[in-house]
């Protein structure tokens, strides 16, 4: 087995705020909360990883937390760790219309290895353009960030996914999966690093149930990881 300081992360995302500056009724959050995630818990888990596959910068409403951004940014670059691409949606409010919150995007665009942006690759930061979002704000947005290349709109106006979660009370189930660790390092699965510090294996629950299905604190992924392992390598020998 390879270093285990080394992981290889398909899919990483990070909750960086639940400040919110909407109150969306399909929100699958449910009630903001005024928690900006602590610095350190980004630091404790990039620490570990070699490369990311797809990085999902959340929220909240991510805009309202550039600092975070930032120190994302400045982890993965002091770590080394490459990445295939970011992704952010934003509420289209004036937060995302911020020079700062702006600069700190096109920062993780001139990073991240993957630049094909379009309509079929996705673009880096997208704009919920759903009926459920304030209409009135999304002109001013996309004539602000419609120069970047690294900007699209959702194209969920008609038709948007839904789980029957937080305020949401429309929409599928939302099931409980699992992460696991393999032999080579690649970790199997949605790795989701909560604003309390938590790990989890869907990142599409409300709080209410984040703090119910949480699987260890940050600083515990390392052992969780490897417990994950040792279950599977013992029931192979049972096979």
């Amino acid at each position: 087995m390879t270093n285990m300081k080394e992981l290889y992360i398909k899919n990483l995302s990070i909750e960086i705020t639940r400040r919110c500056n909407m109150s969306c009724a399909h929100c699958m959050r449910g009630d903001a909360e005024h928690v900006d995630i602590p610095l350190k818990h980004i630091s404790t888990l990039l620490r570990h990883v070699r490369h990311i596959q797809h990085f999902n910068i959340t929220g909240g409403e991510p805009s309202l937390n550039v600092r975070a951004i930032r120190h994302i940014l400045n982890r993965v670059r002091a770590y080394g760790i490459t990445v295939n691409n970011f992704y952010i949606v934003t509420n289209g409010s004036a937060a995302s219309r911020s020079s700062e919150f702006i600069e700190a995007c096109a920062a993780l665009y001139e990073y991240q290895e993957e630049k094909e942006q379009g309509a079929y690759s996705g673009h880096m930061l997208e704009m919920s353009d759903d009926r459920f979002h304030d209409a009135r704000e999304h002109a001013a947005t996309i004539a602000a960030l419609s120069p970047y290349p690294f900007f699209g709109v959702r194209g969920q106006a008609e038709h948007v996914a839904l789980f029957r979660e937080g305020r949401s009370t429309e929409g599928i189930p939302n099931p409980i999966h699992e992460i696991y660790l393999t032999e080579t390092n690649y970790v199997y699965g949605d790795l989701y690093l909560n604003a309390e510090g938590m790990i989890l294996s869907n990142g599409d629950l409300s709080y209410v149930r984040q703090r119910e299905h949480a699987l260890c604190p940050c600083g515990k992924l390392m052992q969780y990881l490897r417990m994950t392992l040792e279950k599977r390598q013992k029931e192979r020998l049972y096979e």
